[in-house]
């Protein structure tokens, strides 16, 4: 499995857990305030005013809950792209330095090998020169 893919799947797990963290707030808070509800409409001897207040209170929980959502899904949108940007980044300069290794391996054989030929040509023709003047 490549770093890419598996960076991805770790970044989805953190964003699952995330949006499964907030539908159970929401879930909560819904229920509380149904409760909330429930009881003032119970409540006789409470202003009117005073129940607005709280009805009040729970639509201000709503909002900064669904802005922190918003921010949050943002905040993740803009982090899975530099990940991915990042990840394939990094794989495509590990193919680059594969490359070069891969290069330099096959100038380094190249080298070898004409070594080996300059060391065979100069030792057939250190044999010709030892034959020549043994027969002399």
């Amino acid at each position: 499995m490549d770093q890419k893919t598996m960076v991805k799947q770790s970044f989805d797990f953190q964003k699952a857990a995330l949006d499964n963290m907030y539908r159970n707030l929401v879930t909560l808070q819904d229920q509380a305030e149904k409760s909330v509800t429930l009881f003032l409409d119970r409540i006789p001897w409470m202003p009117e005013e005073s129940k607005q207040i709280i009805m009040e209170w729970g639509t201000m929980y709503k909002k900064g809950r669904d802005d922190l959502k918003r921010v949050m899904d943002d905040g993740y949108n803009k982090m899975e792209s530099y990940i991915v940007s990042t990840a394939e980044a990094t794989q495509r300069a590990a193919m680059q330095v594969q490359e070069t290794g891969q290069k330099a391996a096959q100038q380094a054989q190249q080298t070898t090998r004409r070594a080996s030929q300059q060391t065979s040509r100069t030792a057939a023709e250190a044999r010709r020169a030892a034959a020549k003047s043994t027969g002399k």
